[in-house]
């Protein structure tokens, strides 16, 4: 077990096609109407996918609203996005990524979390991330096949 990072990933089909998904999910302004999990969203919104744009989102996270300022890294549109961010001595990067399955669309999440000082293999809230990222997912897929 490494002591100072490990990884989470997730995945799930949506019946709707990469466009249609990528559509849904790079319109984060309205992630609050239909996110169980993202209860507010700011930031540079016009230009929100582009390397180096800045997003605020606050979480609920076990209950409680968290907020996080996050960093735009990675965007290959409608293929995938990825950014980052550091809270409390831990660097988490999280990439997401869209693939054609039939006429549907695999959506991969996967996160990566280290520190430099903080032993987070050991008691980092696994549980607490993967439930609200399988929860992220569900809503997405919901929305997303809504739209279709």
């Amino acid at each position: 077990m490494k002591l100072r990072s490990f990884d989470i990933q997730s995945d799930i089909t949506v019946n709707a096609s990469v466009e249609s998904v990528w559509t849904v999910f790079t319109d984060a302004a309205r992630w609050p109407e239909w996110s169980m999990v993202c209860t507010e969203v700011w930031g540079d919104l016009d230009r929100l996918w582009a390397t180096g744009t800045h997003l605020g989102l606050r979480l609920r996270m076990a209950g409680r609203s968290v907020p996080f300022s996050v960093e735009i890294v990675e965007s290959d549109p409608p293929h995938s996005v990825g950014w980052s961010s550091t809270k409390f001595n831990v660097t988490a990067k999280r990439r997401f990524t869209f693939t054609p399955v039939g006429t549907g669309t695999r959506i991969t999440d996967r996160k990566e979390f280290s520190s430099n000082v903080l032993p987070v293999g050991l008691w980092y809230p696994r549980r607490v991330i993967r439930t609200m990222t399988e929860q992220w997912l569900e809503d997405l897929k919901t929305e997303a096949e809504r739209g279709r």
